[in-house]
């Protein structure tokens, strides 16, 4: 494809202001001279602190002079004193040196795995009432490591995790697997009905599903989608859907609230519904005869070795739900 004289024009601006880039007169042996001369005030002392024999300094600083143009030390008795060039430059230098020793630092800590930032997200809002247990046993033992929650990322927690937007993903069994994503099954739970107690459901132990086709459900959109637990369930049973349907955000606990007031049911994990029932306000009903599982598993990059990644996954092991010990989760 021919291009114009204008555009070869500025593709040779491009490529020499890139290779001028590439060809910076101050290397980062100069940025330890100058910062060791000025410190020191002569080539013998700066000498002793770098290790560098006087005359091999003395040819860095001749070099660097001469690629830049004029002097950067002028000797005034027996001191080396910068010149005003040389005092921008020795400025710099310290600023960057400091600047590349806490990166450093930084590096060191994140490839061991004591500093840096998880990024977590969990398809079921009902988690976060669990996991303060779990982030406070980890940050006992990682305090650098910040745990950040996307919230953004529940919809698709395996292209977040591709994308490297996230670290670790709280995930069901019906969530769609990935190539690249490393699964590991945390416990087994089920999808149950949370009704109010003066609902025609509240007290039966369970509901064939055809009973959700009368009933107004607060529900994220995507519980009845094709691929998931209830979508299926409602298939095979040959349930259209719900009477109707709203749709509420997951993590904003509209759904439970309605269901408390009577107006509808919400759809929980049956370790969340437990202690929401416990005040007799609210009853959960089991989905079908034999209720409907929710296998949760952990999701996470395939081949990640990070030492706080893996503590977190542990911790979650440790202290979810289910958990031997675990006391249940408090009112939501």
């Amino acid at each position: 494809m021919a291009i114009g004289l204008d555009q070869r024009l500025v593709l040779t601006s491009l490529l020499s202001n890139a290779s001028r880039m590439t060809e910076l007169a101050v290397e980062s042996r100069h940025l330890l001279l100058l910062v060791a001369l000025d410190a020191a005030g002569s080539l013998h002392a700066a000498s002793r602190k770098l290790h560098v024999s006087p005359s091999a300094l003395s040819q860095q600083l001749r070099e660097l002079e001469d690629r830049l143009g004029g002097p950067l030390f002028l000797r005034q008795w027996r001191r080396l004193v910068a010149t005003a060039t040389g005092r921008r430059l020795t400025d710099a230098a310290r600023a960057a040196l400091a600047d590349l020793s806490r990166a450093e630092s930084e590096a060191r800590r994140l490839m061991s795995g004591t500093s840096g930032v998880l990024r977590l997200s969990t398809s079921c809002h009902q988690s976060y009432a669990w996991l303060p247990g779990v982030l406070r046993a980890f940050a006992e033992r990682f305090p650098d490591v910040e745990v950040t929650v996307v919230a953004d990322s529940a919809d698709a927690p395996s292209e977040a995790l591709l994308a490297r937007k996230l670290d670790v993903a709280l995930v069901t069994g019906d969530t769609p697997r990935a190539r690249g994503l490393a699964y590991q099954r945390l416990f087994r739970d089920e999808l149950v009905a949370l009704v109010g107690s003066e609902h025609p459901l509240f007290g039966r132990a369970w509901v064939p599903l055809e009973a959700l086709a009368h009933e107004h459900l607060w529900s994220d959109a995507r519980a009845l989608e094709p691929h998931t637990v209830l979508g299926r369930a409602l298939a095979l049973a040959g349930v259209a859907g719900p009477r109707k349907l709203t749709p509420v955000p997951p993590a904003s606990g509209v759904a439970v609230e309605m269901a408390r007031a009577n107006l509808g049911i919400a759809l929980v994990p049956r370790w969340a519904a437990t202690p929401l029932a416990a005040s007799g306000a609210l009853g959960a009903v089991r989905l079908g005869k034999r209720g409907l599982a929710l296998e949760w598993q952990i999701a996470t990059r395939v081949g990640e070795a990070d030492p706080a990644l893996s503590a977190f996954v542990d911790s979650l092991v440790a202290d979810h739900p289910r958990a031997p010990g675990r006391k249940p989760a408090g009112r939501l």
